[in-house]
């Protein structure tokens, strides 16, 4: 049996999946991982590509930067296919020339909306219903390659960045897991992306409150910085209040009073906040430094105004 092989370039959870399910194909030669670590992925709970494929015996590598080395390596190795699983390098014009069938991306979200990185945390700010993955053609544009299998799915009502990036990468493995044969033996017909869509760059890292946003975005942004990410900050009087849960309220008992201003105290301390066209109730925050129970009574009152 002549065996295929296949170069991967690939990153986090996803990068490990796929690798585990190539290594199950009697007709797949894996002849080299390609990976860009970072310190946070283990923190988030994602295997290391790094670690996992030498564990499994393969051949992997962690540069800071596409080489024409590492070009030159890949010419050589001569692969029928490169796939790029959330692979963070752009590739060079180089390298999408090499295998026979092209380089391979998946990507989440339904192009040509939301390109570039970190589309899931953008389409939550963005307050979106829905997302999707797509698996295209590389070209020298970001995102921009031919389509080959594209998918819908639901934005769950309460779902951080966190929670929906993570479901993403399980999708996105058992997706190309489905169609893995289909797009080796080219039985997928390739089509153009249409219209003009939408970029989106990197996300900042953090994340403080404008009460005078609306309600909706504040809710959203809070999301999309939830554990364990970078949760949402905001100021009351001199400490700072990292908020992880928040929900918007539509009562009326409860009359609109000023953006930041605390309106009611829950038994449990949640507090309802007026923002300028209605209400959140923080579910879940800290305190920094910690109030002491004499403090609580001077803070969490009725009232006060976040900054």
């Amino acid at each position: 049996m002549i065996k295929k092989k296949i170069v991967v370039f690939g990153c986090q959870q996803i990068g490990v999946d796929f690798i585990d399910f190539l290594l199950t194909r009697e007709d797949i030669e894996i002849s080299l991982v390609v990976t860009y670590e970072l310190p946070m992925d283990k923190t988030y709970g994602y295997k290391s590509v790094l670690e996992e494929a030498t564990k499994r015996g393969l051949k992997v590598i962690n540069p800071n930067r596409i080489t024409e080395s590492l070009i030159q390596e890949i010419k050589e190795i001569n692969p029928y296919v490169i796939f790029s699983i959330y692979y963070r390098k752009i590739f060079h014009r180089e390298l999408l020339k090499i295998p026979e069938i092209g380089c391979i991306n998946i990507h989440p979200s339904l192009l040509p909306e939301y390109r570039g990185p970190v589309p899931t945390a953008w389409a939550l700010m963005n307050g979106e219903k829905f997302f999707g993955i797509t698996i295209h053609h590389m070209d020298e544009g970001t995102d921009t390659g031919d389509i080959l299998v594209q998918e819908q799915y639901e934005i769950f009502d309460n779902e951080t960045g966190y929670e929906l990036y993570t479901r993403t990468m399980k999708l996105g493995a058992e997706m190309l897991k489905r169609n893995f044969y289909k797009i080796l033996n080219k039985e997928i017909k390739p089509y153009k992306q249409s219209g003009i869509g939408s970029y989106y760059g990197k996300k900042l890292g953090k994340y403080t409150i404008d009460w005078q946003d609306k309600a909706e975005y504040i809710r959203n942004m809070i999301r999309v910085h939830a554990k364990p990410y970078n949760p949402a900050e905001a100021l009351l009087l001199n400490r700072y209040v990292i908020i992880n849960k928040a929900t918007i309220i539509r009562d009326e008992k409860y009359v609109l009073q000023g953006a930041g201003k605390i309106v009611d105290i829950l038994e449990d301390k949640k507090l309802i906040v007026s923002c300028v066209d209605g209400f959140l109730r923080l579910n879940e925050y800290e305190i920094f430094p910690k109030l002491t129970e004499i403090e609580e009574e001077i803070y969490l009152k009725i009232g006060n105004k976040f900054d």
